[in-house]
């Protein structure tokens, strides 16, 4: 009866059933939410089995964003095996040799158990094309990764590989983790007396660790926060690429300003439709104009669109405000813009006063989107980090307005309004360095979300980059264009 009506979403080539209390609109969304859940149920009917390579290194970080294609070790069985999870996503099931497995009980969002290769049986799975693909969690991982010698052992007699040895021992030197280097280059030896060169692995030639770990100082920082500073460094380069040598415009701050208080009702509108409040252009001027609300039954969800509006209205005119003083972006100034957002929804009654300026303190996801972004103990470092690119003063204007936005809603600091915010210190940033505002239209929601999408999860942010530095030179196009008209007429 549950099937007849819909309310069974079957998955994992009918092996897993998600129940939904109504008929789905978005498949893929209940897909993704359930995602670990499905996986789980799929790799338990061929216990035992873990989840192993990249995949593996990921969950050990804490990283549960959705791969298309996860790759398991199943131990009873010597016979490949593919199974189609949903359209697109895929678990590859190969052959370990053996039926023992070391396995770690790793815990996804939501309490369920994904059985992964522990840390000493992993190494030996990386193989080159792998960690040229994972190189920025798998350098991560190593330059924090304290091992077991016994579990080691056990790992390398399970699966002796001295090539993959020696290759992840020379990573491990060069990211400074001693121990690690020697650990490993000992357990190589012991399998192959050969001495194996960097030559020979790859090391510093086909595999180049990025210059932004290797200058970290050693016992510094933490896994996470080394990935954020290898991909805000990737995401310079890859601007660099796409943006080139360009002029900022030829109009002054003030000018700036003003065509962005003109444009800030219609800014608002799209900004805030954007993340699927309902309202209209009309209402959102009078709210703007600071109209009374027009007569007539308002339910709940158009007066938490309007409260919405209020708060980005406020917001909007600090961003402004900050802009004429040029102030740095610091993670004061984005708990100060998130409670002005907020400010009139705590009035109303909507939001509880404590959770407009916090941190969020536990896990989130986002509803139809791969990425899942980190959990709560790891904010205040990434936010550190955020705030320490921000301030950088060598940093590339563009650069800076464009990667502050993509890391900001990658973290995803607050549980609701980060895309809001997000813009708005894009545009801070492009304003403060005589850029003019650029508003992503709601119309273009769904690419543009789907480029955040594959700068999050697939390690490419050159959508991203491309899509907004198209916005901004056709805003710089357009303000050139009325401010000589306005000069024109002038003279």
């Amino acid at each position: 009866m549950l099937r007849q009506e819909g309310l069974i979403v079957e998955v994992a080539g009918r092996r897993a059933w998600i129940l939904v209390p109504s008929v789905p609109a978005d498949r893929r969304a209940v897909f993704l939410l359930n995602y670990w859940p499905v996986v789980a149920i799929a790799i338990a009917r061929y216990a035992p089995a873990a989840i192993v390579g990249l995949n593996a290194v990921k969950l050990h970080l804490g990283d549960f964003s959705p791969p298309h294609a996860v790759r398991v070790y199943r131990g009873a069985s010597d016979s490949v095996y593919n199974l189609m999870l949903e359209p697109g996503f895929v678990a590859r099931f190969r052959p370990h040799g053996g039926e023992v497995l070391h396995i770690d009980q790793i815990t996804a969002p939501g309490g369920v158990q994904l059985p992964v290769l522990s840390a000493g049986a992993l190494l030996a799975t990386l193989d080159e094309p792998e960690i040229a693909d994972g190189m920025e969690p798998i350098a991560a991982w190593l330059r924090h990764l304290v091992i077991r010698t016994p579990d080691l052992e056990v790992g390398v007699a399970d699966n002796p590989r001295p090539q993959i040895l020696q290759r992840l021992a020379d990573m491990a030197g060069t990211l400074g983790n001693t121990p690690l280097a020697r650990q490993l280059d000992r357990a190589a030896r012991r399998i192959s007396p050969k001495i194996m060169s960097p030559a020979r692995t790859g090391v510093g030639t086909r595999l180049l660790i990025p210059q932004a770990i290797t200058a970290q100082s050693p016992g510094m920082g933490s896994p996470w926060r080394d990935e954020q500073v290898m991909r805000i460094a990737r995401q310079e380069r890859e601007v660099a690429a796409i943006v080139g040598a360009y002029s900022r415009p030829m109009v002054s701050r003030a000018r700036l300003i003003a065509n962005a208080r003109a444009a800030k009702s219609y800014d608002a509108y799209h900004s805030t439709t954007m993340e699927g409040y309902r309202i209209s252009p009309e209402i959102v001027d009078a709210i703007i104009r600071g109209d009374p609300s027009p007569d007539g039954p308002k339910d709940e969800a158009t007066l938490r669109a309007a409260m919405a509006v209020k708060g980005y209205s406020s917001a909007f005119d600090q961003v402004l405000s900050l802009a004429q003083r040029a102030t740095p972006i610091t993670r004061t100034v984005i708990l100060d813009l998130y409670e002005a957002l907020f400010r009139p929804s705590v009035d109303a009654g909507f939001v509880e006063p404590h959770e407009s300026r916090r941190w969020r303190n536990r896990a989130v996801g986002l509803n139809g989107w791969r990425h899942v972004p980190p959990n709560d103990a790891k904010i205040p470092d990434l936010m550190l980090g955020l705030e320490e690119f921000a301030m950088r003063p060598d940093v590339d204007p563009i650069a800076r307005a464009l990667i502050v936005h993509l890391e900001f809603v990658t973290v995803h600091p607050f549980v609701d309004r980060n895309g809001r915010l997000g813009r708005l210190l894009m545009n801070y940033e492009l304003l403060a360095n005589g850029f003019p505002w650029v508003t992503v239209r709601a119309d273009e929601r769904i690419p543009f979300f789907q480029s955040i999408e594959r700068a999050q999860v697939e390690d490419d942010s050159t959508p991203f980059i491309r899509y907004l530095w198209h916005l901004i030179r056709q805003a710089v196009t357009d303000t050139s264009a009325k401010h000589h008209g306005a000069g024109s007429r002038r003279r």
